[in-house]
C-alpha cells in the first residue's frame, strides 16, 4: 500500500483567487488586479447612484471602501436604493448601506462614518489631505454647494456625480495621470521598413530559392505555401528596391503596384489556385508598409517637461519616459521595439524562428533602456532605485507606443465661472453645427441646478416647495447668468428649456434604473483611473436616459 502524501497540485493550476476574478483578470491582469484590491475609496453621499458605483468596484475586489453620510434612513429611500431595507428606517444611512454592500464580497474591508464633506473639510482637514489621508479616490455625489466644490482637494483623483431623474453627469479630476497599458487593437510593429540585421539575416536564409519553381531545384509547393508573410514582403521589399534606385513604395499607387508584384510571385498551379500566406501578405500591404513613427499620443509624453527635467522625486513613469527618450534619440529615432508578431499561415518551426527574431529584438531594446534607467535612478539618488523592477521597464517598452498623459482641469476650476478653456469648451459645444441634439444643453441645465441648490439648499421642484413655477422662473435666471458667463448670447433654447422642466419636475430625486446605468458608467471609468490601464474619460461624461445617449466633453 502506498503511504506516501498526495502529490502536489501543479504550479501552473490557478488560484483559487485567479478562479473568482478570471474574467476581470483577463481584461486588466494582475498588475491591474493589485491596483484595484490596494485602492481605498471614500463615498461621500449614500445615495442609490453612489452604492450602485461602490456596488461595482466591490464586486471586482476595490480594497478597501468608507461610505460618508449623515443622514438617517427614511421610507423614501427604499423605494430608490437596494441596499437598504425595511429594518435601516431611523438609522444611520452610512452605517446600513456600508454593511448590506459589504455583503456582496468578503475579500472587501468596509467601513462608515456619520458625517459630511463640508464638516471633514473644515474640521478633519487631515482625513482629505493628500499627505495624510489614507482615502485613495473620493466619490462624491450630488448635492453638494459650489463653495465645496471649490474646496475639494487637486492632489487625490476625485468623481463628482450628479443623478437627478433621468439625467447623469459625471466629472472626473484626477493629478497628472499616466497610462502605460492603454490596450489598443494591436501591439504590432513589424518594422518593413527599417529591419535591423537578424532580421535580414534570417530573411536571406528563409527565402532562399523562393522563385525558383521545384522542378528547377526550388522550393516544393508546401514549402512555398508556408513561408511567414512577413519573410515575403521582407524579401520582396529588397526586390522592389533593386528596381526603383533603392526607393522604398510609399505612395498608394507604389504600394499597388507592390501589391501585384507580390501576386505574380504566387504559385497559382496549387490546390484552391492560391496560396494563404501570399494572400496574408498581399492583405498587409497597405497597413504595414510604412516608416516605424512615433504617435502623437507618445511624442506629448516624452516632450512633457516633467519627462524632459526629471529629478529625485519623479514618479517612476517620467524616469523611463526619459530613458525610452534617450534610446530613441540615439536609435534614429526608433522606439523600443514591442516584438509583438500577429498570426500567419506558417508551419511552427518557421514561425517561432520569425517569432524569436522579434522577441530577442525586443529584449535586447529593453535592456537598453533599463541600462539608462538604472543609470539616471542611481545618479538622481532616487528613493526608488533599488525597487523598480524590470518587468514594468519590459512592459513600459512593449506600450512605448501607445502611451498616454491626461492632465485633467480641476473641479474647482470648472465651478469658478473664471477658467477661460472651460467657457470656450461650453461655448464651442453651444456653437456647434449639431448644438440643437447636444447633450452640453442636459449639462447647462445641471449648472442652473447645482446654482439653486447653493442658494437654497434644496433642489428645484422639491415637494417640499409648492410654488414650482417660480423655481423653474429662477432655474431658468442661474442658467442665464451661466450662460452670459461663458460668452454666450443668444439665451437659452428650445432643448434647455425642456431639460430645465424635467430638473424642476424630477425635485432633486432619483430614479433607480438612472442609478444603476450611472454606477455602471461611473464604476468603468473610475477602475481606469485606479488600474491605470486603458483611457479614461477627460473630463465630463453626460447620460441622457429619455433618449438613451452619452456624450462626452472636456469642459
Amino acid at each position: 500500500m502506498d503511504t506516501s502524501p498526495p502529490s502536489s497540485a501543479p504550479s501552473s493550476a490557478p488560484s483559487s483567487k485567479e478562479k473568482k476574478y478570471d474574467r476581470q483578470l483577463r481584461l486588466w491582469g494582475a498588475n491591474g488586479q493589485n491596483r484595484l484590491e490596494q485602492a481605498h475609496i471614500a463615498l461621500f453621499g449614500a445615495t442609490a447612484a453612489g452604492c450602485e458605483v461602490l456596488k461595482n468596484l466591490i464586486l471586482p475586489s476595490i480594497g478597501r471602501f468608507t461610505v460618508i453620510d449623515d443622514k438617517l434612513v427614511e421610507e423614501a429611500d427604499l423605494g430608490i436604493n437596494f441596499f437598504l431595507d425595511q429594518d435601516s428606517v431611523g438609522k444611520p444611512r452610512a452605517e446600513r448601506t456600508a454593511a448590506l454592500l459589504g455583503e456582496l464580497n468578503p475579500d472587501v474591508v468596509g467601513g462608515f462614518r456619520s458625517d459630511n464633506l463640508e464638516n471633514m473639510l473644515s474640521h478633519t482637514p487631515e482625513l482629505l489631505d493628500p499627505r495624510t489621508t489614507e482615502f485613495t479616490h473620493l466619490l462624491v455625489m450630488s448635492p453638494v454647494p459650489t463653495p465645496i466644490l471649490l474646496q475639494l482637494p487637486t492632489g487625490i483623483p476625485t468623481f463628482f456625480v450628479n443623478s437627478l431623474g433621468f439625467v447623469t453627469t459625471l466629472r472626473i479630476y484626477s493629478p497628472t495621470h499616466t497610462i502605460i497599458e492603454t490596450h489598443p487593437d494591436s501591439l504590432v510593429d513589424l518594422r518593413l521598413f527599417n529591419p535591423w540585421p537578424e532580421l535580414s539575416a534570417l530573411v536571406l536564409e528563409k527565402t532562399r530559392n523562393l522563385d525558383v519553381p521545384e522542378s528547377e531545384g526550388g522550393m516544393s509547393d508546401h514549402q512555398h505555401g508556408h513561408v511567414p508573410y512577413v519573410l515575403l514582403l521582407l524579401k520582396y521589399l529588397e526586390d522592389w528596391k533593386q528596381l526603383h534606385d533603392g526607393h522604398l513604395p510609399g505612395t498608394y499607387s507604389e504600394k499597388t503596384q507592390f501589391k501585384s508584384m507580390v501576386m505574380d510571385k504566387m504559385r497559382t498551379n496549387v490546390p484552391g489556385a492560391s496560396e494563404e500566406n501570399y494572400e496574408e501578405a498581399i492583405g498587409a500591404v497597405m497597413k504595414n508598409l510604412r516608416n516605424a513613427e512615433i504617435s502623437s499620443e507618445t511624442k506629448e509624453v516624452l516632450d512633457n517637461p516633467k519627462c524632459l527635467n526629471i529629478t529625485s522625486e519623479s514618479d517612476d513613469f517620467w524616469i523611463i519616459a526619459r530613458a525610452v527618450k534617450d534610446f530613441t534619440d540615439s536609435n534614429n529615432g526608433f522606439l523600443p521595439l514591442s516584438g509583438a508578431t500577429p498570426d500567419m499561415k506558417a508551419e511552427s518551426h518557421g514561425y517561432v524562428a520569425l517569432q524569436n527574431i522579434y522577441r530577442v529584438k525586443a529584449h535586447s531594446d529593453a535592456a537598453a533602456v533599463e541600462e539608462i534607467v538604472r543609470d539616471y535612478m542611481n545618479r538622481l539618488q532616487h528613493p526608488h532605485r533599488d525597487q523598480i523592477d524590470s518587468d514594468v521597464i519590459q512592459l513600459f517598452c512593449r506600450h512605448a507606443n501607445f502611451l498616454r498623459c491626461l492632465n485633467y482641469r480641476s473641479i474647482a476650476d470648472e465651478y469658478s465661472n473664471s477658467n477661460d478653456e472651460h467657457n470656450k469648451a461650453v461655448l464651442a459645444a453651444l456653437e456647434n453645427w449639431d448644438a440643437e441634439d447636444s447633450l452640453i444643453h442636459n449639462y447647462v441645465a445641471l449648472r442652473g441646478y447645482q446654482e439653486f441648490y447653493t442658494s437654497h439648499g434644496r433642489a428645484p421642484g422639491d415637494t417640499s416647495s409648492e410654488d414650482c413655477d417660480a423655481d423653474y422662473d429662477e432655474i431658468k435666471r442661474f442658467v442665464c447668468q451661466y450662460l452670459e458667463s461663458v460668452g454666450y448670447t443668444k439665451g437659452v433654447g428650445v432643448r434647455c428649456e425642456k431639460m430645465l422642466k424635467e430638473v424642476v419636475r424630477a425635485g432633486g430625486g432619483e430614479l433607480h434604473v438612472t442609478a444603476s446605468l450611472a454606477g455602471g458608467i461611473v464604476a468603468q471609468e473610475v477602475i481606469k483611473i485606479i488600474t491605470q490601464q486603458y483611457v479614461p474619460v477627460n473630463n465630463t461624461v453626460v447620460f441622457d436616459g429619455i433618449g438613451s445617449r452619452t456624450q462626452t466633453f472636456e469642459l
